[in-house]
């Protein structure tokens, strides 16, 4: 039987019994057949254990009947409903443990200390065989009788689905695949036949510590009515508190996390210089003033009726909070600069005006208003320009600032043969230079630019003389690649008056490269 949320203990117990199920499957020996046993000794020392904390949780239920009897007792009998199924079932494995064992040892057998401890016969004979098998078909019925009046006393499964999940899983009588051909076991068989006598004895010591350790959640869970019962605030919420929203730089921040509870069902009354605050969904609504900077104390009493004595309480609270000077941030979001012939990003807000309120406008140019403060800019000419921003505000739509840029032309292009990890110039070989085409592109830029290659011209020497071909496009042409294949090793060859063509619409150039043929 497995577990769905455990404790440490429980886990330590389950992996216990995967050690021991693994191990009763081979042929064991003597001193195994005697750690079993150890193992057994420690499990019921553990139900044990689980019997002396449950009884823990039943002290509880007595207290809370003394404090509250007609809120406690409907929980009280549930919780006297799960001692005494969890108790006959207790004694139920106790007796088949005391059967098997005398059939396996005689008369005087005691499950507490087995003899015959390799015996893999009489379990199987008396859970499986007997009588149609009726000793095994009995405990599968009470453990499934025994989970499934537990689960109808969980009143909100959904909502305690932990809690089922684990007495599903706990008490389950499910078949068992085996880990041999993935076939389905019947409970029974997996847990009683062909398995060493003591190897069953500590099998079903995990039942009954299982048992145990259902009865523990269970009456815990039981337990916990009580009290939400008796929590009188419905509604919980986190809260950070600071002592001020406005720090200064190099100045130390803190801030107070808590769980705040309220009672939808009754709204407080608080009052801020003796006037009451409207109230919404419990919570008082304060509106300070702002009309001059500078850090504002205020404070006042929270008043809330006692639902069980009728008794006003009073609760005094004070906070404070700070007006500063709004603040206008122009940046722009990829360099301090704006460049000609790209869109450039720019992120605008204003502290006190949502976004939507804010219009900018540039001197020389064009600003694109897009979403969540983001703008593009487009400029024509170097120099520098200025972003006007203005913003509808609680007074009407005023200035709210300028921002200054300059405007440069984009730096100019890096070229190269075979591609942005090609080559710029030195040794080469012909192969690579007659498969090679010109590129031309931007590097360590942080726009995303594409650059043309207008034109080029191929030169080098052939048996002392100069010559040239020329071409458009970034590609060579056939006149091109004749004449690097008459090339021999040494030669220099150039990559002259290459040409590129700007997004801003300028041309740059002309670049040469310059490439030596080694093999």
């Amino acid at each position: 039987m497995g577990h769905g949320k455990e404790t440490p203990r429980q886990k330590m117990i389950g992996m216990m019994y995967l050690v021991l199920t693994a191990l009763l499957a081979l042929n064991v020996s003597a001193e195994v057949l005697n750690a079993f046993q150890i193992i057994d000794h420690s499990l019921m020392k553990s139900a044990e254990n689980t019997v002396e904390k449950n009884k823990g949780i039943y002290t509880e239920f007595e207290k809370a009947m003394k404090e509250n009897p007609g809120k406690t007792k409907p929980w009280k009998d549930k919780a006297d409903q799960v001692k005494i199924q969890s108790d006959a079932l207790i004694k139920l494995l106790d007796s088949l443990k005391t059967r098997i064992v005398t059939v396996a040892d005689g008369p005087t057998g005691n499950f507490k200390n087995v003899q015959k401890k390799d015996d893999n016969n009489v379990p199987g004979q008396i859970m499986v065989m007997e009588d149609g098998g009726k000793n095994g078909k009995f405990l599968v019925s009470r453990i499934n009788a025994h989970r499934d009046a537990l689960l109808k006393l969980v009143s909100d499964t959904s909502k305690y689905r932990e809690v089922v999940k684990s007495v599903k899983m706990t008490l389950s009588t499910d078949d068992i695949v085996s880990a041999n051909d993935g076939a389905k076991v019947p409970w029974i068989t997996a847990n009683f036949e062909h398995l060493p006598l003591a190897g069953v004895m500590a099998l079903m010591s995990k039942m009954q510590v299982d048992i145990r350790n259902v009865e523990t959640e269970m009456t815990g869970y039981l337990l916990g009515q009580i009290e939400a019962g008796m929590f009188k605030f419905n509604k919980i919420e986190a809260i950070v508190s600071s002592s001020s929203s406005s720090v200064m730089r190099g100045e130390k921040y803190e801030a107070q996390v808590f769980i705040a509870a309220s009672d939808s069902t009754q709204d407080p009354e608080i009052l801020v210089g003796g006037a009451k605050l409207p109230i919404k969904q419990g919570k008082g609504i304060y509106s300070g003033s702002t009309g001059d900077v500078g850090k504002k104390q205020w404070g006042g009493v929270i008043k809330l009726k006692n639902p069980r004595s009728g008794e006003i309480m009073e609760f005094p609270f004070k906070s404070e909070y700070e007006v500063t000077q709004p603040s206008l941030v122009v940046s722009a979001e990829k360099m301090n600069v704006f460049y000609i012939g790209v869109e450039n990003p720019v992120k605008i807000s204003y502290s006190g005006v949502p976004d939507e309120r804010i219009n900018a406008s540039i001197t020389a140019g064009s600003i694109t208003k897009g979403a969540k403060g983001s703008y593009i800019v487009r400029v024509k000419q170097a120099g520098k320009v200025t972003i006007n921003v203005s913003g509808a505000t609680g007074d009407g739509t005023r200035s709210l600032g300028n921002a200054e840029f300059r405007v440069k032309t984009i730096p100019p292009p890096v070229v190269k043969l075979g591609g942005e990890q090609g080559k710029s110039g030195g040794a080469i070989s012909k192969a690579e230079l007659e498969l090679g085409w010109v590129w031309a592109g931007m590097e360590n830029f942080d726009f995303d630019l594409k650059v043309t290659v207008n034109k080029f011209r191929v030169s080098t020497t052939v048996k002392g003389f100069v010559k040239d071909e020329s071409n458009t496009g970034n590609r060579l042409n056939s006149a091109q690649k004749v004449l690097i294949k008459s090339c021999s090793v040494g030669n220099k060859v150039y990559f002259e008056n290459i040409d590129v063509q700007m997004p801003d619409g300028t041309t740059r150039g002309p670049f040469t490269m310059g490439f030596v043929i080694n093999g």
